[in-house]
């Protein structure tokens, strides 16, 4: 998947790889959530990972903005230990029903759509914008937790239904 260059694209990008796996979603059925469909996880733990790192993206832009340095990518995890955080991740929301972490996906998703729409240019598309962004734009760190999140977790969703 390209990194966006620009604003447009990088919101079609988004936009269209969520708008696609919600619609897998809505279009697989009841217990869609129970679905075993990469490693151990379910539909519903895949989805509790993509909205936490939708929501952390959006955390990490917000620290940013306020002059904090976020711990990346979460306190007590370094970006080797990303596999272990997604499982944490996904233990946490155990609790949760299914359309606990549906919604919080859809928040996260609106959420990072206007956050977008907050940013100036030169925050999006420019690097050294964000200390914590290093040498890439926040457009790229977007996409990558993001719209590449949702396309991988449709596939993974498409592939349960079909097995089902």
């Amino acid at each position: 998947m390209p990194i966006p260059t620009d604003r447009e694209h990088l919101v079609e990008l988004v936009t269209s790889r969520f708008e696609k796996l919600d619609r897998e979603l809505r279009e697989g059925g009841s217990g869609i959530g129970e679905l075993h469909c990469v490693d151990d996880w379910t539909v519903k733990d895949l989805l509790a990972v993509r909205a936490w790192w939708t929501a952390r993206v959006v955390a990490w832009i917000e620290a940013g903005r306020s002059g904090e340095a976020p711990e990346l990518p979460a306190a007590g995890y370094g970006w080797n230990e990303t596999p272990r955080l997604n499982n944490d991740i996904a233990g946490q929301a155990k609790s949760e029903s299914y359309e606990e972490v549906l919604a919080r996906l859809r928040t996260a998703y609106e959420r990072v759509l206007s956050t977008i729409d907050a940013l100036n240019d030169e925050e999006l598309l420019e690097t050294g914008a964000f200390e914590w962004a290093g040498k890439w734009p926040l457009a790229r760190w977007i996409s990558i937790n993001t719209a590449r999140q949702y396309e991988t977790a449709r596939t993974f969703v498409r592939r349960a239904v079909r097995r089902a």
